[in-house]
Parts: C-alpha cells; structure tokens; sequence
C-alpha cells in the first residue's frame, strides 16, 4: 500500500478564493494536508469570510508588515515533519522552509502566481534567490500562463511545470440575468496608485460627453478615495461608491453593472475579472495584467488595449451601444471563466506533488 504523503503549502495570509481548493486537498485520501499562514491577516486587506476545514497553522496574527520573517516556521515544520513543503513565495519565512527541506531531504515545490511582467524589476539578488530554488526542486506550480512563461525563463523544463488557476466559486456570480442593470462602467481593486482609478476616471469623462447618462460603480478603498471622488464630482459623473464590499455581497453589486474596467500598471493576475465574467461582463484591461490573452482574450470576451484612455473610450462606447457585439462577449465571458475553478485548482497542485515524489 502506497504511503500518503504529507503535504505542507506555506503561503502569507488566508485568500477567499483559495479556502475551497484546500479543502479540497485536504479531503484528498493520497495526502495528509495542512497549511502554515505567515499571518492572520496583513495591513492592506480588509476583507472577512469563511475559513475552510482543514488543517491550519497561523505563524502570527495580524501582520504590520508584507515582508514576512519568522524563523519559527522551522519548529512547527520539525513538528509536521511533512514530505512536500508547497510555497508561494520568496520572503526570509518560505526561504527558511526551502532550508528545512534541503537539510532534511524533502522535496520543496515552488508555486507563483509571478510572470515576467511582474517580475520584471527585480534585483539580482531577487533572481539569483529564484535560480537558487528553482535549481533543486522537483517540480513546478504556477497560476497563470504568464507563471508558466516566467518558470521557462529560468529554464525550467516543461513537463516538470504545472497549472492551479486563480479562481472564485463562479456559481455565486450566477444568479439570474439581470437585463435592466443599473451601471454602464464598474471599477473594483484597491484606490492605489497601480490599480490607475485616475485612468479609470478620465475614460469616463470622455464616455460621459458621448453617452450623457453614464452612471458609474466604484468598489474598494485606499488613499486616493478622496481625490478620485473628487474627480467624478468635478466632471460631474454619476457614480455610486458602497466602499470596500466584502467578498460574500459581491455579486450583487457585479450582476449590475455592464462593463468592467481593469486598468493596472502591474497584477499578476486579477481575480476581479474572474468575477466579472462570472457575472457575464466584458473587460477591458491591458498587457500589464496577468489575465490578459490568458482569461481575457481580446474581443472574444473583453479587449487587451494599451493604457490610452481615448482608446478604452472607445471600445467601451461601442459594448454599450452596440447590442448584439455586448451579448456576445458577454456570453464568451461566462464560458471562459467556467475552466478556472477549484477543481481544476486542486488537480495541479495534486499532480505537482504526485510528480515530485515519483521522480
């Protein structure tokens, strides 16, 4: 009989739309699964929701910080005494996990959700860190096609990479088709310098002069709030903003709204399109997200432009008021996202692990 293996996945903090892909491992009979979180939560998140059932192990409570380091993560690994150690990153607590499994002879898998274009200004001291770990593990995870893009830039062979998508419990999103919705343009993420509201903003003003009734929706928080409500005023754009909205009430507000509007000066990824087109909304995003020409393909259910605003005026100008090309993006964005679930989630880490212990 095959011995289960134990399965240790380090990672920063607890992610809503991570919670059903470990229960999911945890249910697996091959492994006995646990996850160590750095911390309980970190000083830019302000959301609340349900953990799932399994195994957990908090290194601290709420973290001041997002560089995490804490060597005790090395006690509670002698205590686990796991065969795999799954880590999601590269701060001194994961290294400190990579240095364990070296000195103890178990296998240790990298998983990003990094590609080139966020990983692009990094140091050397950050690659030669990369190069390091990437030399002695057996195998690969990454989240995205742009992960699996950046593994091959350090010459990581194919066959030993592996997918666990980003991804949301997309029925939540499904509820039922809400013809009559009440905004044309929604903006979701951090009010922040990277996530570009400003851009947002200024798409909008040259919306509004084509489309006088354009009614915007704005969820999230962050230092440029205040400004960028400003701004809205001064245009005099109307807009609702409920502020952050926790994970669980955010259907509601996706459901009714039309267009999604994904600027970004660097996401590896962005789970907000996985929500936007559950709901059935095209997004228009641009090269510096990970989702773009991996969920969101241009014009089949958003567009990947590049950041000029008159440019994004545009496309979106022409969704509203172009009936039939908005019904079809909008159905393109419902079956795209459906592949993006946690099942599909879970069988790349499973088969990472089945990998790295058979070779």
């Amino acid at each position: 009989m095959k011995k289960r293996s134990h399965v240790v996945y380090l990672t920063n903090i607890p992610a809503p739309y991570r919670e059903r892909m470990h229960e999911m491992l945890a249910n697996n009979p091959d492994f006995d699964y646990s996850v160590i979180y750095c911390s309980a939560t970190e000083p830019n998140r302000q959301w609340t929701f349900d953990k799932g059932r399994y195994k957990t192990i908090y290194l601290s409570g709420k973290s001041n910080t997002l560089v995490h380091n804490n060597i005790n993560v090395v006690k509670h690994l002698q205590e686990c005494n796991p065969d795999v150690v799954i880590s999601t990153g590269f701060n001194p607590t994961m290294l400190y996990g990579f240095f364990w499994c070296l000195l103890n002879g178990r296998k240790f898998i990298p998983f990003t959700d990094g590609t080139l274009q966020s990983e692009m200004s990094l140091t050397r001291v950050h690659k030669w860190v990369r190069k390091m770990v990437f030399s002695r593990a057996p195998s690969f995870i990454g989240a995205s096609l742009g992960s699996i893009d950046l593994y091959k830039s350090y010459h990581v062979k194919e066959d030993k990479i592996f997918r666990s998508c980003l991804c949301i419990e997309n029925d939540q999103f499904v509820v039922k088709v809400q013809e009559d919705k009440k905004y044309d343009l929604m903006f979701s993420g951090q009010l922040i310098d990277r996530k570009m509201p400003f851009f947002f903003v200024e798409v909008a003003r040259q919306m509004k002069a084509r489309i006088p009734a354009l009614r915007l929706l704005i969820l999230g928080d962050g230092p440029l709030r205040k400004e960028m409500l400003e701004k809205l005023d001064e245009y005099q754009i109307c807009y609702d903003y409920p502020g952050f909205v926790q994970p669980k009430d955010l259907p509601q507000f996706y459901l009714q709204s039309k267009v999604f509007m994904f600027p970004t000066k660097n996401d590896p990824w962005g789970v907000v399109a996985n929500e936007a087109c559950a709901a059935g909304m095209p997004v228009i995003t641009c090269g510096n997200a990970g989702v773009a020409n991996d969920l969101i393909i241009h014009d089949h259910n958003g567009y990947v432009l590049p950041l000029q605003e008159t440019v994004w005026a545009d496309h979106a100008c022409e969704l509203l008021t172009n009936e039939t090309l908005y019904q079809r993006l909008s159905a393109n964005s419902m079956q795209a996202v459906n592949p993006f679930n946690s099942t599909a989630a879970t069988k790349g880490i499973i088969d990472a692990v089945n990998f790295s212990t058979n070779n």
